[in-house]
């Protein structure tokens, strides 16, 4: 490592370090108020920083403007100032600053909160500069906040079609009925899909047969119409339908009205071709209960052949039947299906296939030293954006992707880790690490994210903190302020009912479930609290922390599952949860891995989760306990 990019790294791991000192809170401070000195002569990016900054102080509205008209990290900030600076301006202009925001930004899937807001500001300052069609994508774009539906009643007042598809493609599905019922229009094809997701069957029944008789060969209303005759329990009439319109839908559709009428051959036969693996595993399911277990072993297979996400499972489950009905040759062909890595490689006792090498040359872009001087003056979150860009631009070059260019993307990652920003580097790690043999990648793709918050919570709580990245990569892929669709918050997704618990389990008022510090100290101890309840078995510590140990509870002690370990992977109703189980438990295998070969040791025997009890590395602390 070179002198200079040592001595960067402290510099940004310094801000970090007196940003948690000071604060008790997040390392994440706030851009310094006062303007940084002059900025290197040598460095164009900087000067656009610096003439920025003088700009923003200065209330230098048209210098801004001139600013962020270009696209790099200057550009966003003058932009972003310009905004913060500008107060009642023309609206035509902050509209031109907002879309220049919304050009330049880094995209952030899990920022869906920030881009809503983007979006409404846009819709706003579109209406308010007469640009009625951007105002209209924007506040579509935003559905479904209610500041959109609201703007978007007003702007398409005069076109109640147009605005009922734009609210059920919201899923505002009594929404969009309403605005229908109030201009007295009839538009079958929104309505019945409405009313379906409504649960008012009969209703939709009838708007499905007026939209079939309107457009006699749209496959969508036949099949809407098929799948109300299911719901209601006309199973001739659905049958007949899903007959008439063939395809692997159809026979999915044809194969669950077999299974209701106890034809399990028939059945199976339709889900097998209906294509899909869900409805694969499906028929394996009911042939299982029938106790057809060669035939079920079979389907398992079948859905081993295919590319789905569940495909291990079923080579899986084929193979625990054939052993279990002492069938080598399918047992063979389900061990030949799986593949050579993942979670049930663990189970046959094996390893992550880890890196290799740690050889890569010193890197030094350009980035780094303009980081490194806007970390000094006070401008961190600047030098977090000018790192993400870069990094951004590294992974866009044309041309093959050399040592050099690797070392580039390594020294930027680094960098913003230094920071403490996890996220971006990890993100764009992760898409390297199938084809890198370098430790470095796949430490920027696992990374022992803000380690002086989570060592010492996993400690106290009695819980490795390897388990804690596992859990943190899979629930917000460390993105502080991701919120699912579900209501989960935070960087250990910790729905606000669990957040209120594990403040009175702790006797405090609920901390800011957005909040580093916070967030990281109630996951872990909710994780604490699982170890404990279910005496350190991971596999029922995982699944719970998804899906809730009550459920998980009640299902290990069901006479379905007796307390078998493939049984409950299998039994587990949610595919989001066996995949969540199965993630976690790999990932923490390669953070144990990555651990033992960065201290020179060969990677250690595994210990899948799901071979047993395990115990945490740490002496299990007291805690309040609470039934749930």
């Amino acid at each position: 490592m070179t002198l200079q990019r040592a001595a960067l790294l402290t510099v940004l791991a310094g801000v970090v370090a007196v940003a948690l000192a000071l604060s008790g809170t997040d390392p994440a401070p706030a851009n310094g108020a006062a303007g940084p000195p002059g900025a290197p002569a040598d460095d164009p990016l900087a000067a656009r920083f610096a003439a920025t900054f003088e700009a923003e102080r200065t209330g230098d509205l048209a210098r801004l403007e001139a600013l962020a008209a270009g696209d790099d990290a200057a550009a966003l900030a003058a932009a972003e100032a310009f905004l913060a600076t500008a107060g009642d301006v023309a609206p035509a202009r902050r509209l031109a600053a907002l879309r220049r925001v919304d050009a330049l930004r880094l995209d952030e899937p899990l920022a869906r909160d920030a881009r809503r807001s983007l979006d409404l500001a846009i819709g706003d300052a579109a209406v308010a500069a007469g640009r009625p069609e951007v105002a209209v994508a924007a506040f579509d774009a935003a559905l479904p906040a209610p500041d959109a539906v609201a703007a978007l009643r007003t702007l398409l007042r005069d076109a109640p079609f147009d605005l009922a598809r734009r609210l059920q493609n919201a899923n505002l599905h009594q929404e969009a009925l309403d605005v229908l019922a109030a201009a007295g229009a009839a538009a079958p094809s929104i309505e019945a899909p409405a009313l379906r997701a409504l649960g008012r069957n009969e209703a939709a029944l009838e708007r499905y047969r007026a939209w079939t008789r309107a457009a006699p060969e749209d496959r969508t209303a036949r099949f809407g119409l098929a799948w109300i005759h299911w719901r209601l329990g006309d199973l001739d009439a659905a049958d007949a339908l899903f007959a008439e319109l063939g395809g692997p839908d159809a026979a999915y559709g044809r194969g669950l009205i077999a299974n209701r009428r106890g034809d399990v051959r028939a059945a199976a036969d339709f889900l097998l071709a209906s294509e899909r693996g869900s409805r694969l595993r499906l028929a394996g399911r009911i042939l299982e209960r029938a106790g057809r277990t060669a035939e079920a072993i079979d389907a398992y297979l079948a859905l081993a052949a295919t590319d789905s996400v569940l495909a291990d499972d079923g080579a899986w489950r084929a193979k625990v039947l054939a052993e279990r009905l002492g069938d080598d040759a399918r047992r063979e062909r389900a061990l030949d299906a799986l593949p050579e890595g993942g979670y049930f490689a663990l189970l046959r006792g094996g390893t992550p296939e880890l890196p290799t090498r740690d050889d890569l040359p010193d890197a030094d872009p350009p980035a780094l030293a303009t980081a490194g001087w806007l970390a000094e003056t006070g401008h961190p979150d600047a030098a977090r954006r000018v790192l993400a860009f870069a990094l951004r631009d590294v992974r866009a070059e044309a041309g093959p992707w050399t040592r050099a260019r690797e070392a580039r993307f390594v020294a930027l990652g680094e960098a913003l880790t230094a920071l403490g920003e996890y996220r971006i580097p990890q993100r764009a790690a992760a898409a390297l690490v199938d084809t890198s043999d370098q430790l470095r990648i796949w430490r920027l793709a696992y990374p022992r994210a803000w380690p002086d918050l989570v060592e010492p919570a996993a400690a106290a709580a009695g819980v490795d903190a390897h388990l804690v990245w596992a859990v943190m990569r899979r629930e917000s892929a460390f993105y502080p302020r991701a919120v699912s669709r579900s209501g989960a918050q935070g960087l250990m997704q910790v729905m606000p009912a669990t957040w209120d618990w594990l403040a009175e389990l702790q006797n405090e008022a609920p901390q800011d479930p957005f909040a580093v510090h916070a967030n990281v100290r109630y996951g872990v101890h909710y994780l604490g609290w699982l170890h404990d309840y279910f005496d350190g078995d991971a596999t029922l510590l995982v699944a719970s922390y998804n899906r809730g140990q009550g459920y998980v509870g009640r299902l290990w002690e069901s006479a379905e599952v007796n307390r078998d370990r493939d049984e409950l992977l299998h039994a587990i109703d949610a595919q989001e949860t066996r995949e969540y189980l199965q993630n976690v438990t790999y990932v923490r295998r390669i953070y144990d891995g990555l651990a033992d070969l960065e201290a020179g040791r060969a990677p250690t025997d595994p210990r899948p989760a799901a071979a047993g009890v395990e115990t945490s590395r740490s002496p299990v602390g007291e805690r309040p306990t609470a039934s749930r």
